[in-house]
């Protein structure tokens, strides 16, 4: 069966070590790691500039026997790796760099990214072809980066509103890039803003890396456990079980559910995706 891994995004607003003991207890093996702050600069749950931190995270990771598969990105309206301002961009450049860094310290294989922050109208061709241009330009420079890493890169599809965020769209972004080293993140609830999560899925196969999994109702990206939307998850997997998806199924729980027990979000969301999995012999 795939392993079952929880994005630490879940505890964004808090401190990290506190948390891992507590994702070890409701059985995950393994975890993506958010790198970089919330609230725009105000929260972080750990500060990926100071060396001590960083150490004392692995030491705990360690000990606990929890697998780092992926570490997201920090991304903000200030880290915009599409930005046509030159200075943002290469600002947002040189801070993903440091992450995958982290990720060649924590023998993390994947970096998650955003190809985009900030909203604009998607019908404003001009400055579409301009953010394309310096969406390729950071790629080429991130990804030059990551393979003297060891890293492979894997963009994410964002919310549907933002330059990435539909199958035909995001494959432009990447389409030049060798996809051996350059993949996707397929997030499955961004994917359900939009129709039927498989629909997208067979489209982005052949570049899939890695998953970000949470339910929704279609509405907005709510993050929840699975279950608690109206995604079919039976359908999905199945479909990840067609293309021979042998990666960590890796929850991205986010939103309300930081307010709510911790320790039984945690059990619920890992018991809905080993329920899942199991259904589905995957």
């Amino acid at each position: 069966m795939l392993d079952i891994g929880i994005s630490t995004g879940l505890f964004y607003h808090r401190r990290i070590n506190f948390y891992l003991p507590k994702i070890k207890s409701a059985g995950f093996k393994a975890i993506e790691l958010w790198v970089g702050a919330s609230k725009w600069g105000k929260e972080t749950h750990f500060d990926y500039n100071k060396a001590e931190e960083v150490e004392e995270i692995k030491r705990d990771l360690r000990v606990l026997s929890l697998n780092v598969v992926s570490l997201n990105a920090p991304f903000s309206e200030l880290l915009d790796i599409s930005s046509m301002d030159e200075m943002q961009r290469s600002i947002a450049v040189a801070e993903i760099k440091k992450t995958i860094s982290l990720c060649e310290f924590f023998n993390a294989e994947y970096i998650v990214i955003h190809p985009s922050v900030k909203t604009f109208p998607l019908t404003d061709i001009d400055t579409v072809k301009k953010k394309i241009q310096a969406v390729r330009k950071s790629l080429n420079e991130i990804l030059e980066n990551a393979m003297l890493h060891n890293v492979k890169v894997a963009c994410e599809n964002p919310s549907p509103h933002l330059l990435g965020g539909w199958a035909k769209d995001l494959l432009t972004l990447i389409d030049r890039f060798p996809k051996e080293y350059l993949g996707v993140c397929f997030d499955v609830g961004h994917a359900n803003l939009i129709g039927n999560p498989v629909d997208f899925l067979k489209e982005i196969a052949d570049r899939l890396f890695t998953l970000h999994v949470s339910d929704n109702n279609s509405t907005y990206s709510a993050h929840l456990p699975p279950g608690d939307g109206n995604i079919d998850w039976m359908e999905f997997v199945k479909a990840l079980k067609e293309i021979n998806f042998k990666n960590c199924f890796m929850l991205e729980v986010l939103g309300g559910a930081r307010f709510d027990d911790i320790d039984e979000v945690l059990k619920k969301s890992y018991k809905r995706a080993d329920e899942i999995l199991k259904k589905a012999d995957l």
